[in-house]
């Protein structure tokens, strides 16, 4: 029997927003050294990109462990 070396469960949510992150991050910085964008432009692209993911996933769709949260009415 062939053994994968990937993890049984997919991803979560919270794997893909570090991926997509990084990969902004980086692709900011690539495009930035590597084209005739400046840096700091293509850098700032990038992470804003990253700024908006991490936004999302802080506070507008906050972790949560799966209760209802308490609520005065």
């Amino acid at each position: 029997m062939a053994t994968s070396i990937l993890p049984p469960a997919a991803p979560t949510r919270s794997d893909l927003i570090l991926l997509f992150v990084g990969v902004s991050l980086l692709t900011g910085g690539l495009v930035g050294a590597l084209s005739a964008v400046p840096l700091a432009v293509a850098g700032g692209a990038g992470s804003l990109a990253a700024s908006v993911a991490l936004f999302d996933a802080l506070v507008r769709n906050p972790p949560s462990d799966g209760r209802e949260p308490d609520r005065d009415d």
